[in-house]
């Protein structure tokens, strides 16, 4: 996927995702790795993770990993750039997962602001399962005191559970409206 041709607020996004899914990853979690442009892993490094990322096989993102240290924090942001949310109604997630055992993960819109960073929760949690499970989700964007018009940089960010987890996202779709 070399042609970035989409355009709208969830352009930049959506292409990291669609190269994504053309790319075969395999590195290992570590703090500020990236999948591919556009993408970060964030490692606290208070924590001691090991394991694999890898993509490929019909996932679009595959975790696998043990935790010798438990840290606060495992997260994979996704870039959004500066997109301006003024007159943007909606955010909204459509994940596909599976897991080897019930695995919980939060997403969230975090904006960047000259005081520093505010982070919007989307509502639920995404629940994987050891079949295919489809998650839908909604952030209301206007009128939302933590969802800024206009930020610097905005990323998506998945945190993952900071416990041991083995688990696929098979596809992941955003959009603004």
């Amino acid at each position: 996927m070399t042609d970035s041709l989409q355009f709208g607020a969830d352009a930049q996004v959506n292409h990291t995702l669609a190269v994504l899914r053309e790319q075969k990853v395999d590195i290992a979690i570590s703090d500020g790795a990236s999948l591919v442009p556009g993408t970060l892993l964030s490692v606290d490094r208070e924590g001691d993770i090991s394991g694999r990322c890898t993509s490929g096989e019909g996932a679009l993102l595959r975790l696998d990993y043990t935790v010798q240290k438990r840290p606060r924090w495992l997260a994979l942001h996704l870039s959004l750039g500066g997109v301006n949310l003024r007159g943007s109604t909606l955010l909204g997630v459509v994940c596909k997962s599976r897991a080897s055992e019930a695995s919980t993960f939060r997403v969230c819109l975090r904006s960047s602001t000259p005081s520093g960073f505010i982070d919007a929760f989307l509502p639920k949690d995404v629940v994987s399962f050891a079949k295919d499970s489809t998650h839908i989700d909604l952030l209301r964007l206007d009128g939302n005191p933590d969802v800024p018009g206009q930020a610097d940089w905005r990323d998506l960010i998945l945190f993952f559970q900071p416990t041991p987890a083995s688990f696929e996202i098979r596809d992941l779709r955003v959009f603004i409206v």
